[in-house]
């Protein structure tokens, strides 16, 4: 069984790395209900870099989850 650490650096490649939109923005989602300061900076970094629009906006809405969660 996974770690709560290699959960997170699963989805935090998925985020930047997944093959398919709908994997990504999934990550997104997950990411947004673990929320931290670290996930909070690579949701930033994601709305940033990412080259679908899906994904931006996954990772915008999941920093707000991410932001109530503190």
């Amino acid at each position: 069984m996974a770690t709560n650490q290699e959960a997170l650096d699963a989805l935090i490649d998925t985020l930047h790395n997944g093959s398919h939109v709908v994997e990504r923005v999934g990550a997104a989602e997950g990411l947004g209900i673990i929320g931290g300061e670290h996930v909070r900076a690579v949701l930033i970094k994601a709305m940033a870099d990412a080259s679908h629009s899906e994904v931006r906006a996954a990772a915008a809405k999941a920093l707000g989850q991410a932001t109530l969660r503190e």
